[in-house]
């Protein structure tokens, strides 16, 4: 599209795409704080709920990359209201699911169609819009997209305590049925390329659905069952390396490539897809952090923790208005830079928590995560995709998206391993100075406090005892936490190191 001026319908469904992806992406997070209560429902234990998340994940993995292809053959305006059609009906199915295995079969489709709602959406910033309003876009797309994670958790709790699990699926019906009818009829029509399915690279689609799936599969189960330790973790690992490999090797080798791997030789597109890679840690992994240090360590409830997690949300949407006055006047580099920089002084205040930190202490960094995080995305966006021609825009936009899901489960991971090993060093390296010979005045006073409200000396003793314990396993998570804070900040900082290696987009 050329020129200045958008037509109404144009906008219309572009606002109805945002509306569909935020719906998508927020079903991502938001069955995750219920699954206990369906788990319940339907007669089965939260290990095996767990698979309503797990699964959905791995399908949307997998849809990510393949979103491209599917646009260039079917157009983005029928792809784009199919999917939101089809995830519809499958909330629907899911709301009224019967059993267990029957959700989670039902999940599944509904994440191969979640999947394609966000690149698609990316996809219609440089394709619907001029090059000059594609930065203010972009804006509302990072808003979107970045937004619906942060509060999934929390308002799955709410609604599932105050209505019902099912009304998480339930309340996509009504949005998603106006989505794909607005999309359907409002977006430019385009003619069908059926000549794209005489090329179908159904190997190159089971190599990536292989690589996807295993992957996600380790990330997500990992934790769980001692990582490697764990034959079914191994065997899918090692399936992950080998379809990778032989999946690069096809695509770079195949005419007709499902997804093309050479559109990373755009230095622009592979640095700005790395920094999506790590904004993707930095965005699921902190708040995964951060829940894990109000829940373990300051006890807090599902309502509190919504409360803490609301703030960076709130700081994006009114971030938005003066980040769209500072893009007039600055570039995309230093934009970025100032948002790396935000980040990283944001996780490096985290890293100084302590067990009496409340939430007035937590208010600014979370403030400062939230602005981060729009300074960060929106220019990362135009950076990597601004440089490319339109016809590699449906392909980029599907690695591009690919590289933030991938960033927040390898982070995720990685986090968990960390706050493992990390934790039961700094409880061995505390326990070894917290011992009677060391300290006898700190035991005796507890058993002071105990044995004013116990009559038997021996159990004031083991009640003193297991305080100890009780303290020291909190100060080891807790230290165990900073640590990963700090290593999110160098990464940043590292990050921050590149910037000036991206070249520059012009308005």
């Amino acid at each position: 599209m050329t020129g200045s001026t958008v037509p109404l319908r144009i906008w219309i469904a572009f606002i109805a795409m945002c509306g569909g992806t935020f719906m998508a992406v927020l079903d991502t997070q938001i069955v995750a704080s219920s699954l206990p209560n369906i788990a319940a429902s339907l007669g089965a234990t939260v290990e095996e709920a767990s698979w309503i998340q797990t699964a959905y994940m791995i399908a949307e993995v997998i849809m990510i990359p393949l979103a491209g292809w599917l646009s260039k053959t079917l157009s983005l305006r029928r792809l784009y209201s199919l999917a939101c059609a089809v995830f519809t009906l499958s909330s629907l199915l899911c709301a009224i699911s019967w059993s267990l295995e029957s959700i989670i079969v039902i999940r599944i489709f509904q994440g191969l169609c979640s999947g394609m709602l966000a690149p698609l959406l990316y996809q219609g910033i440089f394709i619907m819009f001029p090059r000059e309003r594609q930065p203010g876009v972009t804006l509302y797309v990072v808003l979107i997209v970045s937004l619906a994670p942060i509060i999934g958790p929390t308002l799955g709790g709410w609604i599932t305590q105050n209505w019902s699990w099912r009304w998480l699926f339930l309340i996509n019906l009504l949005p998603g049925a106006v989505v794909s009818a607005t999309v359907f009829s409002l977006m430019k029509r385009e003619e069908l390329d059926l000549s794209l399915l005489k090329r179908f690279d159904a190997i190159g689609i089971l190599l990536v659905a292989l690589f996807l799936g295993s992957l996600e599969y380790v990330l997500g189960k990992g934790p769980d069952n001692d990582w490697f330790d764990s034959r079914l973790i191994s065997f899918f690992a090692v399936v992950a390396v080998i379809s990778f490999l032989l999946m690069v090797w096809h695509e770079l080798t195949c005419l007709h490539p499902v997804i093309d791997l050479r559109t990373f030789r755009d230095r622009n597109f592979s640095t700005g897809c790395l920094f999506n890679f790590v904004m993707g840690l930095g965005l699921f992994g902190s708040g995964y952090l951060m829940v894990l240090f109000l829940s373990t360590v300051k006890g807090y409830n599902s309502q509190q923790i919504g409360e803490v997690m609301a703030v960076p949300g709130v700081a994006m949407l009114l971030t938005l208005p003066l980040l769209k006055i500072v893009r007039k006047y600055l570039d995309s580099r230093v934009c970025l830079a100032i948002g790396l920089s935000l980040f990283a002084w944001a996780f490096w205040t985290n890293a100084r928590l302590t067990a009496s930190t409340g939430f007035d202490d937590l208010f600014w960094p979370q403030v400062l995560r939230g602005t981060a995080i729009m300074f960060c995305l929106s220019p990362v966006t135009e950076l990597a995709l601004g440089r490319l021609p339109l016809a590699s825009i449906p392909n980029a936009t599907g690695l591009y998206s690919l590289m933030r899901s991938l960033g927040g489960g390898i982070g995720i991971a990685v986090i968990n391993f960390l706050v493992v090993q990390r934790s039961g060093l700094h409880y061995w390296r505390l326990a070894e100075r917290l011992n009677q010979d060391c300290y006898p005045e700190y035991l005796e006073t507890l058993q002071s406090v105990f044995a004013a409200r116990m009559a038997d000396l021996d159990l004031a003793g083991h009640g003193a005892g297991r305080l100890v314990v009780r303290i020291v396993r909190r100060e080891s998570l807790l230290m165990a936490y900073n640590d990963a804070w700090l290593s999110i900040t160098v990464l940043l900082l590292i990050m921050l190191v590149l910037v000036p290696t991206v070249r520059r987009v012009k308005g």
